[in-house]
């Protein structure tokens, strides 16, 4: 795995203790046999239909952890590049990342293989093909020399989608993609925000016990609130940029082709 610009991510989500979120970089899990052979597996039949859909750039998405008390399926969304430079004939992966629970992040660039061997709550996974005019803007925006100009190191796994304070794994995605569609951007994130906000970008809610928000505060410092309105720190209700959120976004606007999952097993 390749670090392309130091870049944050994700570790627990919204206080829990029994697995990781999808956009986390950790040193301390010893991968077994078993998650060789789930990765390979998946990670060919995902390049296999890449491969047979045509497309140069998708949208990829894994299960990072059991989201299903928030009505969501997938955690962690990336890009997925046929033929990135550096890298001929292959597909890579291209997402930001949190190393653990530290409040910073990096821009990742990793083989399929690699992506699907984060200790995932399952090796389920969702293609998004964007229109053609779409993947060709998104393929020059992913280039090393200019991919960086988008991103903010200061990470919060859940960062209200419209403040420049913080940006989670989603938001970076998303950011990326208003910035491809806005014929004139100014390929900032305030230019990027500013489109969403004009074109009418729907983010998902998590509400927050004030259990569960006082002890994300104090126990992880990959989630921070201060950048959110204070009618939703007074609700704990939080808007957060979430895999279907994207998805849908890009749906609305015209932008897709074709939306593939595939849902296996957990993992064991």
């Amino acid at each position: 795995m390749t670090k392309l610009f130091p870049l944050t991510a994700c570790l627990m989500l919204f206080g829990s203790t029994t697995g990781p979120f999808a956009g986390t970089v950790c040193t301390n899990y010893t991968a077994r046999a078993d998650d060789f052979y789930n990765a390979s597996r998946t990670s060919l039949a995902v390049s296999k239909k890449l491969d047979q859909s045509g497309a140069k750039v998708a949208l990829l998405a894994r299960v990072g952890s059991d989201l299903s008390r928030y009505g969501l399926h997938y955690s962690h969304v990336a890009f997925v590049v046929k033929n990135y430079p550096g890298k001929p004939g292959k597909w890579t992966v291209i997402h930001l990342l949190n190393e653990c629970n530290r409040p910073t992040s990096s821009l990742y660039a990793q083989g399929l293989m690699n992506f699907f061997m984060d200790n995932l709550y399952s090796q389920d996974y969702q293609i998004t093909i964007p229109d053609q005019g779409m993947q060709a803007r998104l393929y020059e925006a992913l280039k090393p020399q200019v991919i960086g100009r988008l991103h903010s190191n200061q990470y919060s796994l859940i960062a209200y989608p419209y403040s420049r304070l913080y940006q989670n794994s989603n938001q970076w995605v998303l950011e990326m993609a208003a910035d491809a569609d806005n014929p004139k951007s100014r390929h900032t994130r305030q230019s990027a925000q500013d489109f969403l906000q004009r074109t009418g970008y729907q983010p998902s809610i998590v509400t927050l016990s004030p259990v569960a928000r006082l002890s994300v505060s104090l126990t992880h410092a990959a989630i921070r609130f201060n950048d959110h309105p204070e009618i939703e720190n007074r609700t704990r209700r939080y808007s957060f940029v979430s895999v279907d959120s994207v998805v849908a976004y890009l749906h609305r606007r015209g932008h897709l082709q074709v939306v593939q999952a595939d849902t296996k097993r957990r993992n064991n």
